[in-house]
């Protein structure tokens, strides 16, 4: 019986230094559930080209009590041998603002995200292929860049091959029940041309 009460003392000691750690010292990491859609269009701003966007919606979250502060978010895209960098950033539901910071708590935080090619004097044609969207983030004190998450879809031929048009863009829309993402192609001035996707990511 004498060694009850130091047993528990030391249980009870390694309770409150686990929970010290989890709640407080432990800072997980940020992660991103499925984007729900992923869309692709142009914008035209004055520059020399039509920019290309790519903008899509999901929800960001930390595995750690404290969250995480994001510097700057990014995108890679590759088609074949073709790599971009979608680093210019805004985000909203409503009021697009620039990204430039945003805190990422353990409940989460879901919006838009809106990317643009950082390559503003050239244009990135959205050709029929098999597309790769890597989601990247710079958090604040962290030297590497941290993954979020990464998604294959397979790009339509014919939306942007012959002209670019500011009403028109490729929707890309997630499909629990068949595992995949279901495309199609929108022009707001006809509403036409409905697809889907045959590969799936």
């Amino acid at each position: 019986m004498e060694y009850i009460a130091p047993v528990v003392s030391v249980l009870a000691l390694l309770i409150s230094l686990f929970t010290l750690w989890f709640s407080v010292v432990r800072r997980g990491r940020v992660c991103s559930t499925h984007p729900s859609f992923i869309a692709f269009r142009y914008d035209f701003v004055g520059k020399k080209v039509p920019q290309a966007k790519i903008f899509l919606r999901s929800l960001l979250y930390s595995t750690g009590k404290r969250g995480h502060m994001i510097e700057s978010l990014f995108l890679r895209v590759t088609e074949g041998t073709r790599q971009a960098e979608f680093s210019f950033w805004g985000y909203g539901d409503k009021d697009l603002v620039r990204g430039s910071g945003l805190f990422v708590p353990e409940t989460g935080v879901v919006t838009n995200h809106h990317f643009n090619s950082i390559d503003a004097d050239g244009m990135f044609l959205f050709s029929g292929g098999t597309y790769s969207l890597e989601l990247v983030a710079k958090l604040v004190g962290r030297r590497h860049l941290a993954s979020l998450c990464k998604v294959t879809l397979e790009m339509p031929t014919g939306p942007f091959d012959k002209s670019i048009a500011r009403e028109t863009a490729i929707f890309f829309s997630w499909s629990p029940e068949q595992d995949r993402y279901i495309a199609s192609v929108e022009n707001r001035s006809e509403h036409v041309h409905l697809f889907s996707d045959p590969a799936g990511s």
